[in-house]
């Protein structure tokens, strides 16, 4: 793998310094025919690749804009499903409401592989990692456009921007509408309302959002949810060069979880979400302006999980499954099977007490305080420059995760450049980099460079490099998760426990694309090929050495009986380690094509070759390895959404999508073919000034679907069926 970098990299580089040097003097004509109305006819704009406003046909990577016509087309009641139609996606939902977004896969429940921004707020849980999507309180109706960054961008928003970057950016408060009030009911007992009201006084413009949904989730879970809203938004123009953007919000939850299993119980989790989030924003000149940004973001899961009582358990054996031979003819052994001996007394041996197992999946706190201050600048012609520098404190704390009553925390540092320079007038550089300190690991510098030739006016090639990491989460590196007997202070089985501290997991991409802007027929293209390298991957494995807690015990003959016991629950104990390799090969497609205002399609596609493997197990001293890593990652994705408005007021839409099978991580099982078909026809009507809307919205039309759960022993299987739902909007 090694030597196949070196190779690519080496004839990378040397493409990128003949693209960028040769012919330096183009002819007269090829100059001229590049005129400033190449970088103003309709090219869409794209601020997050680099940190600086740019067309996207000058971006250093693949970008997908999903627009607001895109987001009013697609049947998507939710930012997880407007997400499968970017290229390569893949989005699983572990219940009803619960969601897991990630690019080019290889992700359990929680994806602690992108970076997803709501204004420059990173909303990533430090954690437990992944994205709360069920907490964010954002309505479809207030996003401006989306920017989904495909492939790493650590150069520009740092590690966790590893294998991708989401933007997604908001409409200005004084853009939306004055009030706005918007219901959905549909499927399983779906009730979702929201209210909104926006205004200005004096240099304030400000909008304040509540709203509150509940539904009953998949059809054969228990996996119902109640949750509500209430956010704060404003703009506040201080003079003409200065504005203080502030956001604050909060969220409550409650949420059906679990599976009907031992260690899966089914119970209700409370979460509550909350931030704040202020920046100031000055312009020195034209070109020439500062920002300084801070936020806050709390997050907490209440879940216990409280299992049948032990005898309750022992009695549910069937025949003293699990238990060997030579243990089942003992004293123990034969008061397991309801023998004539004292079930006081089987407890005494093994220094045992006749409780329910405790534990906790995912009961936790963490908050994230982030400062930073960002100079963009144009210091010579054709030169522009986006520096900054940050820092960082995470906090997580959860005795259940860690057993710990004290938070854990981590500090980071970092400091950034992105550069765009039009060496020539049809060769634009893009160069960058992010170093990043963080508290106990060693710093990682993240760079990338890349160059875009512009073919034509209309038509770009691009070629660039670049490296990400992604650090361990706190609880990656401190996790110790056990099963209790009666009360936490009785450790009884070891399940998960970190034996070493990690190192961040890296990628390296490289990647050659070609951007197609046709105005005349409304056609954007973006095509891309590209090579991935993971290396150092944190993997989770099964390690069977690792021992439960000692009781005590010195009896031979009670210590086998509780040795195999434990060995019901779990043999050894997960944990993790940096290990796994992977290597994609792929090529990405996206058309957009809109040939008259009342038109729209968008298609995405990808194709992936995948190699790689990870650590199985460990046992009496000797790993065990698997090279299935294209097994947990789709070869091909496909997404097409298209979209007319007629004369009358109504819209008829229509969005598919498509994800190979694949098995999911962690807690996830293998998948067949995801395919869903989903419609939308709405009506807009005009009422004395008010705009109202009303939408039939079908989803999963024509098949059923399962989703990550695939789990026939205990049926926990989560099926997608048909879902009608009917939506009403008003706004005035």
């Amino acid at each position: 793998m090694h030597h196949y970098r070196y190779y690519i990299n080496r004839h990378i580089l040397a493409g990128l310094l003949l693209v960028v040097f040769s012919n330096p003097s183009d002819s007269n004509d090829d100059t001229l025919a590049f005129t400033e109305s190449y970088f103003y006819d309709d090219l869409p704009i794209v601020l997050s690749a680099s940190r600086l406003s740019q067309a996207q046909s000058d971006t250093p990577t693949a970008v997908t804009v999903i627009d607001k016509k895109m987001i009013q087309a697609s049947a998507a009641l939710n930012l997880p499903d407007l997400l499968r139609l970017v290229p390569g996606f893949t989005v699983g939902f572990f219940s009803g409401t619960s969601a897991t977004v990630t690019y080019h896969g290889h992700a359990d429940e929680y994806a602690r592989d992108m970076q997803v921004l709501i204004d420059g707020r990173s909303i990533y849980d430090p954690l437990f990692g992944g994205i709360p999507w069920t907490e964010i309180y954002l309505s479809l109706d207030e996003i401006l456009r989306i920017e989904v960054i495909r492939g790493p961008n650590a150069a520009a928003y740092g590690s966790n921007s590893y294998a991708g970057v989401i933007n997604i950016v908001t409409e200005h408060p004084a853009d939306l509408p004055g009030t706005m009030l918007s219901a959905t009911t549909g499927y399983e007992r779906t009730r979702y309302v929201e209210a909104a009201f926006a205004d200005s006084v004096g240099k304030l413009d400000y909008r304040i959002s509540t709203s509150y949904k509940e539904g009953e989730g998949f059809d054969n879970r228990d996996d119902s949810s109640r949750a509500k809203w209430l956010k704060f938004d404003s703009d506040y123009n201080i003079d003409i060069d200065n504005s203080i953007r502030t956001t604050v919000g909060v969220a409550y939850g409650n949420y059906d979880e679990g599976l009907p299993s031992l260690l899966q119980q089914e119970r209700e989790l409370d979460n509550q979400y909350n931030y704040q989030f202020i920046e100031w924003n000055r312009v020195l000149s034209e070109k020439n302006k500062i920002s300084l940004q801070f936020y806050h973001n709390y997050y907490s899961v209440d879940d216990l999980i409280l299992t049948p009582s032990l005898s309750e358990q022992i009695e549910s054996l069937d025949d003293l499954q699990g238990f060997d031979e030579s243990v089942r003819a003992d004293l123990f052994a034969a008061t397991l099977s309801g023998g004539l001996y004292n079930f006081d007394a089987f407890l005494n041996a093994l220094n045992l007490t006749d409780s329910p197992m405790l534990f906790s999946y995912i009961g936790l706190k963490s908050h994230r305080y982030d400062l930073e201050f960002e100079h963009t600048s144009e210091p010579v012609k054709d030169l522009r420059i986006a520096w900054g520098i940050g820092a960082r404190h995470d906090r997580g704390e959860s005795f259940w995760l860690l057993q710990d009553d004290n938070p854990i925390s981590r500090d980071l540092y970092r400091l950034f450049l992105n550069a765009e320079w039009y060496a020539t007038p049809k060769t634009v550089i893009n160069g960058g980099a992010m170093l990043e300190k963080f508290e106990g690991k060693d710093h990682v510098f993240s760079p990338r460079l890349g160059v875009n030739y512009h073919l034509s006016n209309s038509s770009t090639l691009r070629i660039s490099g670049s490296r990400a990491f992604r650090m361990p989460t706190i609880y990656e590196d401190n996790a110790h998760l056990s099963l209790y007997l009666g009360s936490r202070e009785d450790e009884f089985n070891t399940w998960i426990i970190s034996t070493e501290k990690l190192d961040p997991q890296q990628i390296e991409r490289v990647e050659v694309g070609y951007f197609g802007n046709f105005t005349d027929y409304g056609i954007n293209f973006d095509v891309c090929l590209f090579h991935e390298e993971y290396s150092n991957i944190i993997d989770q494995y099964i390690h069977f050495d690792i021992t439960d807690p000692d009781r005590g015990i010195t009896d031979v003959i009670a210590l086998e009986v509780l040795n195999q016991l434990n060995r019901l629950y779990q043999r050894g104990a997960f944990t993790y380690t940096n290990f796994g390799e992977v290597e994609i090969n792929g090529i990405e497609f996206e058309i957009d094509f809109r040939p008259t205002n009342r038109d729209l399609i968008f298609m995405g596609f990808s194709y992936l070759d995948i190699s790689g493997n990870e650590l199985k197990r460990i046992k009496d001293g000797i790993a065990s390895f698997r090279e299935n890593a294209e097994e947990k990652i789709p070869k091909r994705t496909f997404s097409l959404i298209a979209s007319h408005s007629f004369d009358d007021g109504f819209t008829a839409s229509g969005a598919y999508y498509f994800t190979d099978e694949m098995e999911w991580p962690g807690e996830g099982d293998a998948v067949p073919n995801f395919s869903r078909l989903d419609l939308k026809l709405n009506k807009h009507f005009d009422i004395s000034g008010h705009s109202i809307d009303v939408s039939l919205i079908l989803q999963n039309l024509h098949n059923e679907n399962l989703d990550f759960y695939h789990n026939e022993r205990i049926d926990a299987d989560n099926v997608w069926e048909r879902r009608i739902y009917l939506q009403g909007k008003a706004s005035f």
